[in-house]
């Protein structure tokens, strides 16, 4: 015998019934929050507002992930730049400045008096103390302008003859002489370019940056006929010898 008492079920117009009046719910709630945006957006859960629901939160997401972008471009920028480019920069832009000229310190915009450590990583800042860090320009003005450093003594015989053998190549651009005796911070750089390129002695003659070593290096591959070519594929003219 069946029971009587049994629920009836809810009739397909009941059930389109609910079905429309969520459907209308939920798109009015949706409207209000995007007309209102500026008074609710504080109530909304953090979750929504990650995930875009207030338009506020969406542009400061967009603010951020431009700064972000921005700074990891210039990180990018920055692991170009070695030390070494800092030093060869910081020697030829500024020849009339020393690492030392303050009571054994620099002045630099941004961090203050800095006391060189040459024996520990130096911020590039310190080696473009005006502030200006525009490195893909100081790269570019090494390249061109000064292609070839020699690092020297002026009372050093070695140095005298290296500097002597270049010549005779009449190099084009000519070597960028730095005589470290002649520097009240000679012997900080000195130091520096042992950490950087392993070279510990003077001269210390560098083409695009990298040390190529001193005198007895550089008679030995003008010997092997080699030091012309390798000049020359960095970039610089010869004319002589």
């Amino acid at each position: 015998m069946k029971s009587t008492n049994s629920p009836k079920p809810a009739s397909p117009y009941r059930r389109r019934r609910i079905l429309w009046f969520l459907i209308l719910a939920t798109a009015g709630a949706l409207f209000y929050i995007s007309t209102h945006s500026d008074s609710i957006s504080w109530s909304l859960p953090s979750s929504l507002k990650d995930v875009g629901f207030s338009p506020s939160s969406s542009r400061v997401s967009k603010v951020a992930e431009a700064k972000a972008q921005a700074q990891a471009e210039a990180a990018q920028r920055r692991i170009r730049v070695q030390e070494i480019h800092g030093l060869l920069h910081f020697v030829t832009a500024y020849p009339d400045k020393r690492l030392d000229e303050e009571d054994g310190s620099i002045a630099v915009a941004g961090l203050g008096l800095v006391k060189v450590n040459p024996e520990e990583k130096i911020d590039l800042r310190v080696f473009s103390p005006d502030g200006d860090d525009n490195w893909e320009k100081h790269l570019k003005t090494l390249r061109t302008e000064h292609p070839l450093i020699v690092f020297s003594k002026t009372y050093c015989p070695f140095s005298r003859s290296a500097k002597k053998l270049l010549e005779s190549y009449q190099i084009s651009p000519a070597p960028t002489i730095v005589e470290l005796d002649t520097r009240s911070d000679g012997q900080v750089i000195q130091s520096l370019l042992g950490r950087l390129t392993g070279r510990r002695t003077v001269p210390n003659i560098l083409v695009q940056a990298d040390s190529i070593g001193g005198s007895d290096d550089i008679h030995e591959m003008h010997d092997e006929h080699k030091l012309k070519t390798l000049l020359e594929e960095a970039g610089l003219e010869i004319h002589g010898i």
